[in-house]
């Protein structure tokens, strides 16, 4: 049953990603991956290929001494899944919007995925 395997698939994902992991992550992502991150709205971020996803990994994870994702809700099927996330980092680095190093940052949203070859192929962020 693909939704099994789909399930295991974003579970992994969000370990890896938890763990700072990117090379795990890297490797439950097809080669045509695309991922964009959507705030208020509005499409901020965009990776197309497995390069630009690692390089967007490596430079969001120096922002965190911490991070975790935590799935709330998940809904998969053969192609698509969709699960709610609660959020929380604390900044390793004083950011330019006033954030500072130490500080927490929490948030509520969900993640979208497609799945091709029996790896991730699209994920979008939206907080």
């Amino acid at each position: 049953m693909r939704e099994n395997e789909n399930s295991a698939l974003i579970n992994q994902y969000i370990e890896s990603y938890n763990a700072f992991n990117i090379e795990r992550m890297l490797s439950l992502l097809d080669d045509s991956i695309v991922f964009e991150n959507e705030a208020n709205g509005a499409v901020n971020v965009r990776a197309e290929g497995k390069l630009e996803f690692e390089n967007l990994a490596k430079e969001s994870a120096k922002l965190f001494s911490q991070r975790n994702q935590t799935v709330t809700n998940l809904i998969v099927n053969d192609t698509t899944a969709q699960i709610n996330i609660d959020y929380s980092g604390v900044f390793s680095v004083d950011l330019p919007n006033g954030m500072r190093e130490g500080d927490e940052l929490t948030v509520q949203g969900k993640s979208y995925f497609e799945f091709k070859n029996e790896k991730i192929s699209y994920i979008k962020d939206v907080s």
